[in-house]
Protein backbone atom coordinates (compact mmCIF):
# COMPACT_ATOMS: atom_id res chain seq x y z
CA UNK A 1 0.00 0.00 0.00
CA UNK A 2 1.65 3.06 -1.09
CA UNK A 3 1.84 6.11 1.53
CA UNK A 4 0.04 8.99 1.21
CA UNK A 5 3.40 10.88 0.11
CA UNK A 6 3.83 8.29 -2.77
CA UNK A 7 -0.03 8.76 -3.62
CA UNK A 8 -0.07 12.33 -3.56
CA UNK A 9 3.38 12.80 -5.66
CA UNK A 10 2.40 11.81 -8.92
CA UNK A 11 -0.72 14.85 -9.21
CA UNK A 12 2.11 17.27 -7.59
CA UNK A 13 4.75 16.42 -10.01
CA UNK A 14 2.22 16.82 -12.95
CA UNK A 15 0.65 19.60 -11.44
CA UNK A 16 3.61 21.69 -11.73
CA UNK A 17 4.54 19.80 -15.16
CA UNK A 18 1.79 20.85 -16.94
CA UNK A 19 1.75 24.48 -15.55
CA UNK A 20 5.67 24.66 -17.30
CA UNK A 21 4.97 23.08 -20.02
CA UNK A 22 1.26 24.54 -21.08
CA UNK A 23 2.93 27.93 -21.95
CA UNK A 24 5.84 25.70 -24.71
CA UNK A 25 2.89 23.84 -26.67
CA UNK A 26 1.51 26.42 -28.29
CA UNK A 27 2.50 25.42 -31.65
CA UNK A 28 1.98 21.82 -30.93
CA UNK A 29 -1.59 22.39 -32.11
CA UNK A 30 -26.60 -3.40 -44.88
CA UNK A 31 -26.42 -6.73 -44.17
CA UNK A 32 -30.16 -7.91 -44.99
CA UNK A 33 -32.50 -8.04 -41.41
CA UNK A 34 -32.82 -11.98 -42.08
CA UNK A 35 -29.15 -12.58 -43.09
CA UNK A 36 -27.97 -10.21 -39.55
CA UNK A 37 -30.23 -11.80 -37.32
CA UNK A 38 -29.51 -15.43 -38.30
CA UNK A 39 -26.36 -14.19 -37.84
CA UNK A 40 -27.32 -12.98 -34.60
CA UNK A 41 -28.91 -16.03 -33.63
CA UNK A 42 -25.24 -18.30 -34.17
CA UNK A 43 -22.43 -15.89 -33.69
CA UNK A 44 -19.95 -19.15 -32.76
CA UNK A 45 -20.12 -20.31 -36.26
CA UNK A 46 -18.65 -16.69 -37.36
CA UNK A 47 -16.60 -15.33 -34.10
CA UNK A 48 -13.84 -17.34 -32.00
CA UNK A 49 -15.47 -17.53 -28.25
CA UNK A 50 -12.04 -15.93 -27.34
CA UNK A 51 -10.64 -12.43 -28.21
CA UNK A 52 -7.22 -13.19 -27.80
CA UNK A 53 -4.98 -12.40 -30.22
CA UNK A 54 -3.96 -15.46 -32.37
CA UNK A 55 -0.67 -16.68 -34.13
CA UNK A 56 -0.36 -15.27 -37.62
CA UNK A 57 -2.35 -16.05 -40.21
CA UNK A 58 -2.59 -14.43 -44.06
CA UNK A 59 -6.03 -12.76 -42.36
CA UNK A 60 -4.39 -11.31 -39.52
CA UNK A 61 -4.64 -8.18 -41.22
CA UNK A 62 -8.49 -8.09 -40.67
CA UNK A 63 -8.47 -9.07 -37.42
CA UNK A 64 -5.89 -6.31 -35.78
CA UNK A 65 -6.70 -3.25 -35.54
CA UNK A 66 -4.02 -1.22 -37.74
CA UNK A 67 -5.39 2.36 -38.23
CA UNK A 68 -3.28 3.93 -35.39
CA UNK A 69 -0.87 3.69 -32.69
CA UNK A 70 -0.82 3.82 -28.60
CA UNK A 71 1.71 5.58 -26.59
CA UNK A 72 1.36 3.70 -23.73
CA UNK A 73 -1.11 0.66 -23.07
CA UNK A 74 -0.64 -0.30 -26.43
CA UNK A 75 -0.70 -3.90 -26.07
CA UNK A 76 -4.30 -3.98 -24.11
CA UNK A 77 -5.42 -1.25 -26.23
CA UNK A 78 -5.03 -3.47 -29.36
CA UNK A 79 -6.52 -6.70 -27.67
CA UNK A 80 -9.55 -4.69 -26.60
CA UNK A 81 -9.93 -4.30 -30.78
CA UNK A 82 -8.48 -7.73 -32.02
CA UNK A 83 -11.42 -9.98 -33.87
CA UNK A 84 -10.60 -13.02 -34.93
CA UNK A 85 -13.42 -14.06 -37.07
CA UNK A 86 -14.23 -17.36 -39.81
CA UNK A 87 -13.61 -15.59 -43.05
CA UNK A 88 -15.49 -18.20 -45.02
CA UNK A 89 -18.63 -17.89 -43.25
CA UNK A 90 -18.55 -14.07 -43.30
CA UNK A 91 -18.23 -14.80 -46.87
CA UNK A 92 -21.21 -17.10 -47.17
CA UNK A 93 -23.61 -14.90 -44.92
CA UNK A 94 -22.61 -12.21 -47.52
CA UNK A 95 -23.24 -14.14 -50.36
CA UNK A 96 -27.05 -14.77 -48.66
CA UNK A 97 -27.41 -11.14 -48.11
CA UNK A 98 -26.91 -10.75 -51.87
CA UNK A 99 -28.71 -13.77 -53.18
CA UNK A 100 -24.98 -14.57 -54.94
CA UNK A 101 -23.32 -17.40 -55.90
CA UNK A 102 -19.53 -16.19 -54.55
CA UNK A 103 -17.98 -13.89 -53.21
CA UNK A 104 -14.25 -12.56 -55.25
CA UNK A 105 -13.07 -10.40 -52.24
CA UNK A 106 -12.81 -8.91 -48.78
CA UNK A 107 -11.69 -5.89 -47.79
CA UNK A 108 -11.04 -4.25 -44.73
CA UNK A 109 -12.33 -0.15 -45.44
CA UNK A 110 -12.15 1.03 -42.04
CA UNK A 111 -12.16 0.56 -38.24
CA UNK A 112 -13.35 3.10 -35.55
CA UNK A 113 -13.26 2.58 -31.80
CA UNK A 114 -15.17 -0.39 -31.43
CA UNK A 115 -15.94 -1.64 -35.30
CA UNK A 116 -14.30 -2.91 -38.44
CA UNK A 117 -15.99 -2.26 -41.26
CA UNK A 118 -15.93 -4.82 -44.63
CA UNK A 119 -16.47 -4.52 -47.89
CA UNK A 120 -17.22 -8.04 -49.91
CA UNK A 121 -17.34 -8.19 -53.73
CA UNK A 122 -19.80 -10.65 -54.58
CA UNK A 123 -19.34 -12.40 -58.84
CA UNK A 124 -22.07 -10.53 -60.29
CA UNK A 125 -20.77 -7.33 -58.87
CA UNK A 126 -22.39 -6.61 -56.43
CA UNK A 127 -20.97 -4.71 -52.87
CA UNK A 128 -21.94 -5.65 -49.54
CA UNK A 129 -20.95 -4.00 -46.12
CA UNK A 130 -20.42 -5.93 -42.98
CA UNK A 131 -19.78 -4.31 -39.59
CA UNK A 132 -17.50 -6.58 -37.16
CA UNK A 133 -17.72 -5.06 -33.44
CA UNK A 134 -14.56 -5.17 -31.54
CA UNK A 135 -14.55 -7.08 -28.32
CA UNK A 136 -14.21 -3.60 -26.06
CA UNK A 137 -17.99 -2.90 -28.47
CA UNK A 138 -20.06 -4.12 -25.19
CA UNK A 139 -21.03 -7.58 -24.80
CA UNK A 140 -20.90 -9.36 -27.96
CA UNK A 141 -24.68 -11.26 -28.31
CA UNK A 142 -26.30 -8.65 -26.14
CA UNK A 143 -24.96 -6.11 -27.94
CA UNK A 144 -25.27 -7.34 -31.90
CA UNK A 145 -29.21 -8.80 -30.79
CA UNK A 146 -30.01 -5.06 -29.48
CA UNK A 147 -28.90 -3.34 -32.93
CA UNK A 148 -30.40 -5.40 -35.20
CA UNK A 149 -33.74 -5.23 -33.34
CA UNK A 150 -33.56 -0.88 -33.10
CA UNK A 151 -32.15 -1.35 -36.58
CA UNK A 152 -35.43 -3.16 -37.79
CA UNK A 153 -37.89 -1.38 -35.32
CA UNK A 154 -36.65 1.95 -36.70
CA UNK A 155 -36.59 0.80 -40.60
CA UNK A 156 -40.36 -0.82 -39.86
CA UNK A 157 -42.24 1.11 -37.33
CA UNK A 158 -40.69 4.40 -37.58
CA UNK A 159 -39.90 4.00 -41.34
CA UNK A 160 -36.66 5.93 -40.80
CA UNK A 161 -34.39 4.86 -43.61
CA UNK A 162 -35.73 7.46 -46.08
CA UNK A 163 -36.84 10.34 -44.46
CA UNK A 164 -37.04 13.98 -45.68
CA UNK A 165 -34.64 15.46 -43.37
CA UNK A 166 -33.37 15.42 -40.42
CA UNK A 167 -35.90 17.34 -38.04
CA UNK A 168 -38.39 14.45 -39.35
CA UNK A 169 -35.97 12.00 -38.22
CA UNK A 170 -35.61 13.01 -34.72
CA UNK A 171 -39.82 13.76 -34.49
CA UNK A 172 -40.28 10.21 -35.44
CA UNK A 173 -37.90 9.00 -32.86
CA UNK A 174 -39.72 10.91 -30.33
CA UNK A 175 -43.11 9.51 -31.57
CA UNK A 176 -43.09 6.53 -29.36
CA UNK A 177 -42.42 6.15 -25.73
CA UNK A 178 -42.44 3.37 -23.58
CA UNK A 179 -43.10 1.89 -20.13
CA UNK A 180 -39.42 1.22 -19.09
CA UNK A 181 -35.81 2.15 -20.26
CA UNK A 182 -33.94 -0.29 -21.53
CA UNK A 183 -32.35 -1.82 -24.54
CA UNK A 184 -34.54 -3.11 -27.60
CA UNK A 185 -34.84 -6.71 -28.38
CA UNK A 186 -36.45 -8.91 -30.72
CA UNK A 187 -39.13 -11.27 -28.12
CA UNK A 188 -37.92 -14.17 -30.98
CA UNK A 189 -34.71 -13.85 -29.20
CA UNK A 190 -35.53 -14.85 -25.57
CA UNK A 191 -32.93 -12.95 -24.19
CA UNK A 192 -32.61 -12.95 -20.20
CA UNK A 193 -34.27 -10.27 -18.06
CA UNK A 194 -36.54 -9.09 -21.04
CA UNK A 195 -39.44 -7.42 -20.52
CA UNK A 196 -42.17 -6.72 -22.83
CA UNK A 197 -41.97 -3.40 -24.84
CA UNK A 198 -45.22 -1.44 -23.80
CA UNK A 199 -46.08 1.64 -25.76
CA UNK A 200 -47.50 4.39 -23.60
CA UNK A 201 -47.79 7.10 -26.56
CA UNK A 202 -50.74 7.68 -28.39
CA UNK A 203 -49.68 5.89 -31.58
CA UNK A 204 -52.26 3.68 -34.17
CA UNK A 205 -52.98 0.64 -32.32
CA UNK A 206 -52.17 -1.02 -35.16
CA UNK A 207 -48.70 0.09 -34.55
CA UNK A 208 -48.54 -0.96 -30.89
CA UNK A 209 -49.57 -4.09 -31.21
CA UNK A 210 -46.89 -4.16 -34.05
CA UNK A 211 -44.40 -3.39 -31.46
CA UNK A 212 -46.12 -5.32 -28.56
CA UNK A 213 -45.51 -8.16 -30.80
CA UNK A 214 -42.00 -8.20 -32.23
CA UNK A 215 -40.14 -6.19 -30.02
CA UNK A 216 -38.67 -6.33 -25.64
CA UNK A 217 -37.08 -4.05 -23.52
CA UNK A 218 -33.75 -5.55 -22.02
CA UNK A 219 -30.69 -5.50 -20.40
CA UNK A 220 -28.60 -1.79 -21.52
CA UNK A 221 -25.80 -2.51 -23.59
CA UNK A 222 -23.57 0.66 -22.49
CA UNK A 223 -19.98 -0.09 -22.15
CA UNK A 224 -19.92 1.10 -19.03
CA UNK A 225 -22.41 -1.35 -17.62
CA UNK A 226 -20.19 -4.29 -18.64
CA UNK A 227 -16.44 -3.08 -18.60
CA UNK A 228 -14.69 -5.52 -16.13
CA UNK A 229 -16.04 -6.91 -13.23
CA UNK A 230 -19.43 -5.04 -14.07
CA UNK A 231 -20.07 -7.33 -16.91
CA UNK A 232 -21.15 -9.99 -13.86
CA UNK A 233 -23.14 -7.21 -11.94
CA UNK A 234 -26.66 -8.21 -13.80
CA UNK A 235 -28.94 -6.47 -11.43
CA UNK A 236 -27.66 -3.41 -12.35
CA UNK A 237 -27.99 -4.00 -16.27
CA UNK A 238 -31.95 -3.06 -16.38
CA UNK A 239 -34.31 -2.44 -17.39
CA UNK A 240 -36.22 0.06 -15.28
CA UNK A 241 -39.16 1.19 -14.77
CA UNK A 242 -38.69 4.79 -13.78
CA UNK A 243 -36.02 7.29 -14.58
CA UNK A 244 -34.78 7.70 -10.97
CA UNK A 245 -34.75 3.65 -10.91
CA UNK A 246 -32.12 3.86 -13.49
CA UNK A 247 -30.38 6.99 -12.08
CA UNK A 248 -30.15 5.41 -9.01
CA UNK A 249 -28.60 2.28 -10.32
CA UNK A 250 -26.13 3.73 -12.69
CA UNK A 251 -25.00 5.32 -8.82
CA UNK A 252 -25.06 2.23 -6.92
CA UNK A 253 -23.45 -0.17 -9.44
CA UNK A 254 -20.05 2.38 -9.30
CA UNK A 255 -20.34 2.19 -5.55
CA UNK A 256 -20.31 -1.55 -5.57
CA UNK A 257 -17.25 -1.82 -8.01
CA UNK A 258 -15.23 0.49 -6.68
CA UNK A 259 -16.27 -1.42 -2.54
CA UNK A 260 -14.96 -4.80 -4.37
CA UNK A 261 -12.84 -4.00 -6.51
CA UNK A 262 -10.94 -0.63 -7.01
CA UNK A 263 -6.97 -1.11 -6.23
CA UNK A 264 -5.65 2.18 -5.17
CA UNK A 265 -2.14 0.48 -6.12
CA UNK A 266 -2.75 -0.41 -9.17
CA UNK A 267 -1.19 2.12 -11.83
CA UNK A 268 -4.20 4.13 -13.84
CA UNK A 269 -4.86 3.26 -17.62
CA UNK A 270 -4.38 6.94 -18.08
CA UNK A 271 -0.77 8.15 -16.61
CA UNK A 272 -2.00 11.48 -16.96
CA UNK A 273 -5.08 11.75 -15.11
CA UNK A 274 -4.08 11.64 -11.68
CA UNK A 275 -4.55 15.37 -9.91
CA UNK A 276 -5.21 14.87 -6.79
CA UNK A 277 -4.95 12.21 -3.20
CA UNK A 278 -8.49 11.76 -3.97
CA UNK A 279 -8.57 10.31 -6.91
CA UNK A 280 -6.91 6.98 -5.52
CA UNK A 281 -8.95 7.02 -2.69
CA UNK A 282 -12.18 4.66 -2.94
CA UNK A 283 -13.99 6.20 -0.26
CA UNK A 284 -13.48 9.57 -1.56
CA UNK A 285 -15.72 8.26 -4.97
CA UNK A 286 -17.68 7.22 -2.80
CA UNK A 287 -18.73 9.61 -0.90
CA UNK A 288 -19.47 11.51 -4.10
CA UNK A 289 -21.76 9.03 -5.81
CA UNK A 290 -23.76 8.93 -2.21
CA UNK A 291 -24.48 12.65 -2.38
CA UNK A 292 -25.27 12.48 -6.04
CA UNK A 293 -27.53 9.42 -5.17
CA UNK A 294 -28.98 11.41 -2.27
CA UNK A 295 -29.77 14.00 -5.08
CA UNK A 296 -31.50 12.34 -7.41
CA UNK A 297 -35.10 12.19 -6.21
CA UNK A 298 -34.91 16.55 -6.53
CA UNK A 299 -33.09 17.08 -9.93
CA UNK A 300 -35.01 14.70 -12.44
CA UNK A 301 -37.50 16.79 -14.18
CA UNK A 302 -41.05 16.68 -13.35
CA UNK A 303 -41.78 17.33 -16.79
CA UNK A 304 -43.03 13.94 -17.37
CA UNK A 305 -42.50 14.00 -21.48
CA UNK A 306 -38.98 15.14 -20.60
CA UNK A 307 -38.57 11.57 -18.57
CA UNK A 308 -40.13 9.24 -20.57
CA UNK A 309 -38.25 6.56 -22.50
CA UNK A 310 -37.72 7.50 -25.78
CA UNK A 311 -35.73 5.87 -28.45
CA UNK A 312 -32.30 8.32 -29.90
CA UNK A 313 -29.56 7.44 -32.45
CA UNK A 314 -26.50 7.20 -30.46
CA UNK A 315 -24.16 8.59 -33.07
CA UNK A 316 -26.04 11.45 -34.83
CA UNK A 317 -22.85 12.94 -37.00
CA UNK A 318 -22.47 13.50 -40.31
CA UNK A 319 -20.47 10.15 -41.36
CA UNK A 320 -23.99 8.31 -40.09
CA UNK A 321 -25.76 9.92 -42.33
CA UNK A 322 -26.41 8.71 -45.77
CA UNK A 323 -27.38 11.33 -48.45
CA UNK A 324 -28.18 10.78 -52.25
CA UNK A 325 -27.44 12.83 -55.75
CA UNK A 326 -30.35 15.22 -54.68
CA UNK A 327 -29.23 15.47 -51.46
CA UNK A 328 -32.13 13.74 -49.63
CA UNK A 329 -31.46 11.11 -46.72
CA UNK A 330 -31.76 8.12 -47.35
CA UNK A 331 -30.22 5.63 -44.45
CA UNK A 332 -28.77 6.64 -40.77
CA UNK A 333 -26.61 3.86 -39.98
CA UNK A 334 -24.54 2.70 -37.11
CA UNK A 335 -27.26 2.04 -34.27
CA UNK A 336 -24.79 0.17 -31.70
CA UNK A 337 -25.66 1.45 -28.43
CA UNK A 338 -29.24 3.04 -28.83
CA UNK A 339 -31.59 2.44 -26.06
CA UNK A 340 -35.22 3.79 -24.72
CA UNK A 341 -33.44 6.35 -22.50
CA UNK A 342 -34.62 8.98 -20.48
CA UNK A 343 -35.53 11.83 -22.97
CA UNK A 344 -33.74 14.71 -20.65
CA UNK A 345 -30.30 12.46 -21.46
CA UNK A 346 -30.69 10.93 -24.62
CA UNK A 347 -32.21 13.23 -26.53
CA UNK A 348 -29.57 15.79 -28.75
CA UNK A 349 -29.38 17.60 -31.31
CA UNK A 350 -27.55 16.34 -34.65
CA UNK A 351 -23.23 16.51 -34.23
CA UNK A 352 -23.16 18.25 -37.27
CA UNK A 353 -24.38 21.59 -35.47
CA UNK A 354 -21.78 23.24 -33.74
CA UNK A 355 -23.00 24.36 -30.65
CA UNK A 356 -19.59 25.47 -29.63
CA UNK A 357 -19.27 29.10 -32.28
CA UNK A 358 -19.83 32.02 -31.04
CA UNK A 359 -22.83 32.81 -33.48
CA UNK A 360 -22.39 35.44 -36.61
CA UNK A 361 -25.90 35.93 -38.49
CA UNK A 362 -23.72 39.06 -40.92
CA UNK A 363 -20.24 38.79 -42.49
CA UNK A 364 -18.37 41.95 -41.17
CA UNK A 365 -18.38 44.46 -43.63
CA UNK A 366 -14.76 44.60 -44.10
CA UNK A 367 -14.72 40.88 -45.02
CA UNK A 368 -13.24 41.10 -48.25
CA UNK A 369 -9.90 42.94 -47.12
CA UNK A 370 -9.69 39.92 -44.24
CA UNK A 371 -6.68 37.01 -44.79
CA UNK A 372 -7.89 33.88 -46.37
CA UNK A 373 -7.69 32.08 -42.58
CA UNK A 374 -9.74 34.73 -41.07
CA UNK A 375 -12.29 34.17 -44.00
CA UNK A 376 -12.36 30.81 -43.74
CA UNK A 377 -12.80 31.11 -39.69
CA UNK A 378 -16.14 33.58 -40.09
CA UNK A 379 -17.96 31.85 -43.34
CA UNK A 380 -17.98 28.84 -40.63
CA UNK A 381 -19.01 30.60 -38.30
CA UNK A 382 -22.15 32.10 -40.26
CA UNK A 383 -22.80 29.00 -42.09
CA UNK A 384 -23.19 27.19 -38.81
CA UNK A 385 -25.09 29.79 -36.78
CA UNK A 386 -27.10 30.08 -39.92
CA UNK A 387 -27.91 26.02 -39.93
CA UNK A 388 -28.57 26.36 -35.78
CA UNK A 389 -30.82 28.80 -36.36
CA UNK A 390 -33.25 27.10 -39.40
CA UNK A 391 -32.62 23.68 -37.24
CA UNK A 392 -33.74 25.54 -34.15
CA UNK A 393 -36.83 27.47 -36.04
CA UNK A 394 -37.84 24.25 -37.40
CA UNK A 395 -37.93 22.43 -34.30
CA UNK A 396 -39.77 25.01 -32.75
CA UNK A 397 -42.47 24.07 -35.14
CA UNK A 398 -42.13 20.57 -36.12
CA UNK A 399 -40.98 19.24 -33.13
CA UNK A 400 -41.96 20.97 -30.22
CA UNK A 401 -41.51 18.23 -27.56
CA UNK A 402 -37.43 18.03 -29.23
CA UNK A 403 -37.54 22.08 -28.94
CA UNK A 404 -38.85 21.96 -25.29
CA UNK A 405 -36.18 19.42 -24.22
CA UNK A 406 -33.37 21.57 -25.60
CA UNK A 407 -35.08 24.32 -24.06
CA UNK A 408 -34.76 22.37 -20.59
CA UNK A 409 -32.62 24.78 -18.09
CA UNK A 410 -31.55 21.86 -16.33
CA UNK A 411 -30.68 19.90 -18.97
CA UNK A 412 -26.85 20.16 -19.77
CA UNK A 413 -26.25 19.80 -15.83
CA UNK A 414 -28.13 16.65 -15.76
CA UNK A 415 -26.09 14.84 -19.12
CA UNK A 416 -22.79 15.88 -17.26
CA UNK A 417 -23.16 14.49 -13.91
CA UNK A 418 -24.69 11.55 -15.53
CA UNK A 419 -21.83 11.03 -17.78
CA UNK A 420 -19.01 11.91 -14.92
CA UNK A 421 -20.48 9.80 -12.01
CA UNK A 422 -20.85 6.33 -14.56
CA UNK A 423 -16.86 5.88 -14.25
CA UNK A 424 -14.77 8.08 -11.68
CA UNK A 425 -12.37 4.99 -10.98
CA UNK A 426 -11.17 5.78 -14.53
CA UNK A 427 -11.99 8.72 -15.91
CA UNK A 428 -11.53 11.25 -13.01
CA UNK A 429 -13.33 12.12 -9.57
CA UNK A 430 -12.51 15.87 -10.13
CA UNK A 431 -16.02 16.91 -12.77
CA UNK A 432 -18.03 14.92 -10.93
CA UNK A 433 -17.37 16.63 -7.70
CA UNK A 434 -17.51 20.00 -9.84
CA UNK A 435 -21.31 19.28 -11.08
CA UNK A 436 -21.75 18.42 -7.24
CA UNK A 437 -20.92 21.91 -5.97
CA UNK A 438 -22.22 23.26 -9.19
CA UNK A 439 -25.95 22.18 -8.15
CA UNK A 440 -25.71 22.32 -4.15
CA UNK A 441 -24.52 25.85 -5.11
CA UNK A 442 -26.69 28.57 -3.61
CA UNK A 443 -25.23 30.97 -1.73
CA UNK A 444 -23.51 34.49 -2.26
CA UNK A 445 -19.79 32.99 -1.43
CA UNK A 446 -19.97 30.44 -4.02
CA UNK A 447 -21.72 32.06 -7.25
CA UNK A 448 -18.95 33.25 -8.80
CA UNK A 449 -17.90 29.76 -8.70
CA UNK A 450 -20.88 28.09 -9.34
CA UNK A 451 -23.66 29.14 -12.19
CA UNK A 452 -26.32 26.83 -11.66
CA UNK A 453 -28.38 26.77 -8.24
CA UNK A 454 -30.25 24.03 -6.22
CA UNK A 455 -33.35 26.45 -6.93
CA UNK A 456 -33.20 25.63 -10.21
CA UNK A 457 -34.70 22.37 -10.00
CA UNK A 458 -37.55 23.51 -8.03
CA UNK A 459 -36.90 21.14 -5.76
CA UNK A 460 -39.12 21.12 -2.28
CA UNK A 461 -36.79 20.31 -0.28
CA UNK A 462 -33.16 21.97 0.41
CA UNK A 463 -29.86 20.59 -1.25
CA UNK A 464 -29.31 16.60 0.85
CA UNK A 465 -25.68 17.22 1.25
CA UNK A 466 -23.43 20.09 1.54
CA UNK A 467 -19.83 20.99 0.58
CA UNK A 468 -18.02 23.20 3.16
CA UNK A 469 -15.80 25.75 2.65
CA UNK A 470 -13.14 23.87 3.12
CA UNK A 471 -14.02 21.20 0.50
CA UNK A 472 -14.77 24.10 -1.93
CA UNK A 473 -11.56 25.51 -1.56
CA UNK A 474 -9.81 22.02 -2.23
CA UNK A 475 -11.70 21.72 -5.50
CA UNK A 476 -10.49 24.78 -6.33
CA UNK A 477 -6.75 24.47 -5.82
CA UNK A 478 -7.23 21.16 -7.45
CA UNK A 479 -9.12 22.85 -10.18
CA UNK A 480 -5.48 24.69 -11.21
CA UNK A 481 -4.36 21.37 -11.79
CA UNK A 482 -6.92 20.11 -14.13
CA UNK A 483 -7.07 22.81 -15.63
CA UNK A 484 -3.81 22.63 -16.73
CA UNK A 485 -3.71 19.19 -17.50
CA UNK A 486 -6.85 19.88 -20.12
CA UNK A 487 -5.26 22.84 -21.69
CA UNK A 488 -2.26 20.53 -22.25
CA UNK A 489 -4.29 17.87 -23.87
CA UNK A 490 -6.13 20.49 -25.68
CA UNK A 491 -2.99 22.01 -27.60
CA UNK A 492 -2.06 18.40 -28.83
CA UNK A 493 -5.54 16.62 -29.47
CA UNK A 494 -4.56 17.04 -33.20
CA UNK A 495 -2.06 14.37 -32.72
CA UNK A 496 -2.52 12.20 -29.91
CA UNK A 497 -5.24 11.98 -27.66
CA UNK A 498 -5.41 11.32 -23.71
CA UNK A 499 -5.79 8.00 -24.30
CA UNK A 500 -2.50 7.91 -25.92
CA UNK A 501 -3.90 7.70 -28.90
CA UNK A 502 -2.51 8.30 -32.24
CA UNK A 503 -2.56 7.96 -36.31
CA UNK A 504 -0.02 5.81 -37.84
CA UNK A 505 1.46 8.91 -39.52
CA UNK A 506 1.34 10.99 -36.48
CA UNK A 507 3.25 8.58 -34.23
CA UNK A 508 6.56 9.33 -34.94
CA UNK A 509 5.70 13.10 -34.01
CA UNK A 510 3.59 12.14 -30.73
CA UNK A 511 6.88 10.36 -29.41
CA UNK A 512 8.85 12.98 -30.26
CA UNK A 513 6.39 15.26 -28.14
CA UNK A 514 6.05 13.17 -25.02
CA UNK A 515 10.10 12.63 -25.45
CA UNK A 516 10.95 16.57 -24.62
CA UNK A 517 7.96 16.66 -22.36
CA UNK A 518 9.98 14.11 -20.30
CA UNK A 519 12.86 15.84 -20.79
CA UNK A 520 11.60 18.94 -20.08
CA UNK A 521 9.83 17.68 -16.78
CA UNK A 522 13.28 16.34 -15.61
CA UNK A 523 14.77 19.15 -15.95
CA UNK A 524 12.61 21.35 -14.81
CA UNK A 525 11.49 19.19 -11.41
CA UNK A 526 12.81 18.90 -8.16
CA UNK A 527 13.44 16.88 -5.55
CA UNK A 528 10.58 14.26 -5.05
CA UNK A 529 8.55 15.80 -7.76
CA UNK A 530 11.37 14.71 -9.80
CA UNK A 531 11.83 11.53 -8.90
CA UNK A 532 8.27 10.83 -9.06
CA UNK A 533 7.80 11.98 -13.14
CA UNK A 534 10.54 10.15 -13.61
CA UNK A 535 9.09 6.77 -12.50
CA UNK A 536 5.89 7.34 -13.90
CA UNK A 537 7.84 9.01 -17.77
CA UNK A 538 9.80 6.06 -17.88
CA UNK A 539 7.51 4.20 -20.26
CA UNK A 540 8.43 6.93 -22.91
CA UNK A 541 11.74 5.76 -22.86
CA UNK A 542 10.38 2.04 -24.19
CA UNK A 543 7.72 2.89 -26.97
CA UNK A 544 8.47 0.69 -29.75
CA UNK A 545 8.74 2.36 -32.75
Amino acid sequence: MPTSRQTWCRPLALHHFFRHINSRTQSIRNFSSNAAKSLAHSPLSLFDSTSSISPKSPNDHLFRYTSGRWLWNEEQQLKHRYRYFNVPELKKVACQAADSSRCVSLEKIGEGNYNKGFRLVMQDGQKVIAKISHPNAGPPVYTTASEIATMDFARTILKIPVPKEIIDIEKRLLSVSFDRYGALYYRSDKIPQCEKAVVTTDNMQEVKDDIESQFEIGPIVQREFWKGERSKMHCYHGPWRTAKDYLESLARREMKWINDHADPTKDMGNPWLNTSKAQRSPNAHIDLLQRFLSAIPYIIPKDTELTSPRLWHPDFHAGNIFVDNEGKITSLIDWQGAWAEPMFLGSNPPKLLDYGVDILMNLPENFSQLDEDTKDQLRYRFSQSVLIHAYETRTAVENPLMHRMMHNYQGKTLKEIVAFASDTWDSGLFPLRECLIRIESSDETKKEFCFREWDDFDADEPCPYHFTEEEIQEHQEESKSFNDNAYFWDSIREIVTNEGYTSNEDFPRAVEIFQRLRESGLKNLEGDDREEFDKQTRWIRDIRM
